[in-house]
């Protein structure tokens, strides 16, 4: 999912960034902060709530809003292990392509009503309805029929899902996936009521019905409060209430020194001083990288649907240098479009800059006389600082670079109406946790947040194999071989990863070491 840095944004809507899921381990012993009460709501700074539907998450911070609210077949643990959720258990067929997931008897909606395995069906045909205008299907084109379904091409009956009892879900896929019950646990994939409609207004937070951990109670102006849920197919959550806060005066440091946060996700510049503060530093937690951003190319229109001149524009920039100067001390220079903590072992890496034999590809690509490239557009959000980039592609490869910078809000809705810029930046991170959930989503030709539009048939047949292969080793070594046609077709350039930073009210508990789109607070405690 996309997510404005918030290194960049500020500290009012810091909390949109998914990478509340790498995070906290269990956070004890913080003994010279304020705890609070067993009972009191825990405070969330969760950002503004845009959406109460699982269909139309737009960005990191709806994805961790509707995992409080919704369930799917599976759920990942504070470390980022998958778990039966709705499901109590589930086959896979010898060949790796069928699955059969039996789920747990007598679930139920928070209104009461029934919940079966024809609920999950309902609920993933409406995400791949186009007449939904659905954000993510592209979770489920593993499945056959999905992606046709989901363009329009294809029948619901020809999606390979199917409910043959109210207890079993029979899900038949394109190829093997090791990775699926990893999908399951995606808030796109989660389960809906049957009240929902094809519409954006079918569900409001003061009349709700969810089959998530909570359940939204009331909104108002500033803060969204969600009730424990009784009816949850887990264990009753062991907070009560928490308070999603959309919004607070000043910024986010202060609140949590003021004890009006509980969990905050804060900038790097904060977290260099709070280190070292004598009241504030015990709560503060740090979590590797989780997120990438990156540079993309429009791949369909000259002069970047030429490979050798997009591998051109990449290796004259020298990451090693420029990250800092464009993204800050925090961020480090990225070395593929997957994060650290999912890359495999020995995963092959982007080459080191090389500035002549970037130019010596720009010549043989036609381009000795620069002028022939005519001026370069670069469009970035308002917080990605291109300026080192845009300088050095000017004066190593003396290329004439136009820049403009757009809101955030505008500059997705550019990128997701198919106005692809010829180079642009964005933040991303992954929707589930392997490799694929970057490879698959942001380069397979068709998929919605394949923005440059890339499509190279041998990077498709690589990762369908990268997909099949069982084991580590196997597995390492058929995703490096990805990684090696990326890096040399060049479709996008991984630029930086970012660590992210948290103050944690003392005693908080279960936030986890590896959360990937995921801090849910029906795993959260307090002790």
């Amino acid at each position: 999912m996309p997510t404005a840095s918030p290194r960049r944004e500020g500290l009012r809507h810091v909390a949109a960034a998914l990478a509340a899921l790498i995070l906290l381990a269990s956070v004890t012993g913080l003994q010279r902060l304020p705890a609070r009460a067993a009972d009191a709501p825990l405070r969330y700074l969760g950002g503004e709530v845009k959406t109460l539907d699982p269909a139309r998450i737009s960005d990191a911070a709806d994805v961790q809003l509707l995992l409080q609210l919704y369930a799917g077949l599976t759920r990942l643990d504070e470390e980022g292990r998958v778990y039966p959720s709705l499901a109590r258990s589930w086959d896979v067929g010898g060949d790796g392509r069928t699955y059969t997931f039996h789920l747990r008897s007598g679930l139920r909606f928070s209104d009461g009503s029934s919940l079966d395995a024809s609920d999950v069906r309902r609920s993933w045909l409406r995400l791949l309805d186009p007449a939904v205008h659905a954000t993510a299907p592209d979770v489920l084109n593993v499945i056959v029929g999905a992606s046709e379904r989901a363009t329009g091409a294809g029948s619901e009956a020809a999606v390979g899902v199917q409910a043959p009892d109210p207890n079993t879900l029979v899900v038949h896929l394109r190829h093997p996936a090791s990775y699926f019950t990893a999908i399951t646990a995606t808030p796109s994939t989660f389960v809906v009521p049957r009240t929902a409609t094809t519409s954006d207004t079918w569900q409001t937070a003061n009349h709700f019905i969810g089959s998530g951990p909570y359940v939204a109670n009331s909104q108002s102006a500033a803060t969204l409060v969600m009730k424990a849920n009784p009816d949850y197919a887990g264990a009753a959550p062991p907070i009560g209430e928490i308070d999603w806060i959309t919004d607070i005066d000043g910024d986010a440091v202060t609140a949590y020194a003021d004890n009006t946060l509980d969990l905050v996700q804060i900038g790097g510049s904060d977290a260099t001083w709070i280190a070292y503060d004598h009241e504030l530093g015990p709560a503060l937690h740090r979590a590797a990288a989780l997120s990438v951003e990156y540079i993309g190319f429009d791949t369909r229109h000259a002069p970047f649907d030429n490979p050798k001149v997009r591998r051109a524009f990449a290796l004259v920039l020298d990451r090693s240098r420029l990250v800092e100067l464009s993204a800050g001390a925090t961020a480090a220079p990225a070395t593929s479009i997957v994060p650290p903590a999912l890359q495999p072992a020995g995963l092959s890496t982007a080459s080191s800059a090389d500035p002549v034999e970037a130019k010596r590809l720009l010549d043989e690509a036609g381009f000795r006389d620069r002028a022939k490239l005519g001026s370069v557009t670069v469009r970035v959000p308002t917080f990605f600082d291109a300026a080192p980039i845009v300088a050095t592609w000017r004066k190593q490869l003396g290329v004439t670079v136009h820049v403009e910078a757009l809101n955030f809000s505008d500059y997705l809705a550019l990128l997701d109406g198919g106005r692809t810029p010829q180079v642009f930046a964005i933040n991303w991170i992954a929707d589930y946790p392997s490799p694929h959930a970057l490879y698959d989503l942001l380069l397979a030709p068709g998929a919605r947040s394949n923005y440059g539009r890339w499509n190279d048939p041998r990077f498709v047949e690589l990762l369908d194999a990268a997909a099949a292969s069982n084991g580590d080793q196997a597995r390492a070594a058929a995703y490096a071989k990805v990684e090696a046609e990326v890096d040399d077709q060049a479709p996008l350039i991984p630029w930086s990863y970012d660590e992210s930073s948290w103050l944690v009210r003392p005693g908080l508990q279960g936030l986890g070491t590896l959360t990937v789109g995921l801090l849910d607070f029906g795993l959260v405690s307090r002790s």
